[in-house]
Parts: structure tokens; C-alpha cells; sequence
């Protein structure tokens, strides 16, 4: 967990398989796990087929996931997004400008709350669709408002 919770920064970056622009103010209400990456980065490729399926069990109304490419490399992260098949939204931060989120290496994750709090970070490759990650964030999920409610300066 994030301790204490702290208010998300937010991006408009553009979306590589739809095109469009998007922000993390449109997840407004929902949980959301950012996750930074890079086609370059070993860690990074492998635990994207496991977030893939964390996408799969919990999209819905409450939940997405936002993965951002971090640097130049469109074509390859298209190619490669292709090649897996993933479906959750892939951003391209193509000049590293969102440096407010302190990203101290690849892959960092971020669980960002309704209300626009990162509640859990995490450095380095995880396992997303195991049991115990998956029931940690179903938990996180199902505390809804609390954590942050905690938090009168993060929102």
C-alpha cells in the first residue's frame, strides 16, 4: 500500500490502438491500475499475457487498467501488443514527460482509487492474475472509499 495515499497526477497521452487522446480523469469512479512499461524492458513483456488476464476477470464498470508506454517506440509497442492479443488500453508517453508520477524503473504499477488516489504502487514484474495479487486488489476494491476517506488531503 501507499502510505500514506496521495493524490494520482494526471496525463492525456494518446491511445496506440484507438488513436485517441486519453486521461485518467475519464476513469474517474473507477479503480484503475497504471502500469509503466517498455518494449525493451524483459520484466516489462513478461508480465503483460498476466495482466491481460487481470483485465479479462475484473473490466467491468469498476475497473481498468492503463498501460503506459514509456518513450518513442509506437510501432514496436503496436507489434508487440498485437502479438499478445491485449485488449486493455496501451498509452504512448513518447517524450517521458509524466515524471510527477516518480517512476523509479520498469515495470512500476499503480493501483489509483475512484476518487484519484494511488492507494498501492509496485516496482518490478508481478504475477497480476495470481490468486493472492488478484484477492489483494478484489480487497482493495471491496474497501471502497475507505482507504481514501482516511486521506482528507489526497482528494
Amino acid at each position: 500500500l501507499a502510505e500514506p495515499p496521495r493524490p494520482a497526477p494526471g496525463f492525456s497521452l494518446p491511445d496506440l490502438q484507438e488513436g485517441a487522446v486519453r486521461t485518467l480523469a475519464e476513469e474517474s469512479g473507477k479503480w484503475v491500475l497504471v502500469n509503466f512499461w517498455a518494449t525493451w524492458c524483459g520484466p516489462c513483456r513478461r508480465e503483460m499475457p498476466s495482466m491481460q488476464r487481470l483485465y479479462e476477470a475484473l473490466d467491468g464498470e469498476r475497473f481498468n487498467l492503463l498501460a503506459i508506454h514509456v518513450g518513442p517506440g509506437g510501432p514496436a509497442a503496436e507489434r508487440f501488443v498485437r502479438h499478445l492479443g491485449l485488449t486493455f488500453p496501451i498509452l504512448e508517453d513518447a517524450d517521458m514527460g509524466l515524471t510527477q508520477w516518480q517512476v523509479m524503473g520498469l515495470p512500476a504499477s499503480f493501483v489509483v482509487d475512484p476518487q484519484g488516489c494511488i492507494v498501492a504502487d509496485a516496482l518490478g514484474e508481478r504475477d497480476w492474475d495470481s490468486p493472492a495479487l488478484r484477492s489483494a486488489l478484489q480487497a482493495l476494491m471491496s474497501n471502497e472509499g475507505s482507504v481514501a476517506a482516511a486521506q482528507p488531503g489526497c482528494r
